[in-house]
């Protein structure tokens, strides 16, 4: 499973080094990843777990909107290969995320995020500890 908070830099062929707990838990889902555009970041899932996902997004009834939904995330998807620990993410991906240097790269159980280091700073920001803590309660954590 994918967790925790990693910081990583962007070299000037746009790739980044996935830390080793982040290579260790995709390796474990079969190695191939899937990224495309998400919630003001990227998301990248395993190849197997992706396909499920648009599996069952596609399965449901077909409106104008989800149609366009699903254009979105499959044209704006990449599969990467890990070259020495490290991805490319091509150059519109980046632009889409406001990703220039530096990243942060979060856990989401069977999903990653990587996130402009900026934009996670603004919205991490915003968290209301007590509103969160309340949150955690209700969830039982």
């Amino acid at each position: 499973m994918f967790i925790g908070r990693h910081e990583a830099a962007v070299d000037s062929k746009g790739r980044i080094h996935l830390p080793a707990k982040v290579r260790d838990a995709l390796e474990k889902f079969g190695g191939q990843l899937v990224l495309t555009i998400s919630d003001r970041c990227l998301a990248g899932y395993p190849k197997n777990m992706w396909l499920e996902k648009y599996e069952a997004l596609e399965k449901e009834a077909h409106t104008p909107e989800r149609g366009d939904l699903l254009r979105a995330i499959t044209e704006n998807a990449v599969e990467l290969e890990q070259k020495n620990g490290r991805i490319l993410i091509p150059a519109w991906l980046r632009q889409y995320a406001d990703i220039e240097k530096d990243v942060v790269i979060v856990g989401r159980i069977k999903k990653i995020e990587i996130w402009s280091a900026a934009r996670h700073a603004r919205v991490a920001e915003g968290y209301e500890p007590e509103k969160l803590s309340g949150m955690l309660r209700n969830l039982g954590f």
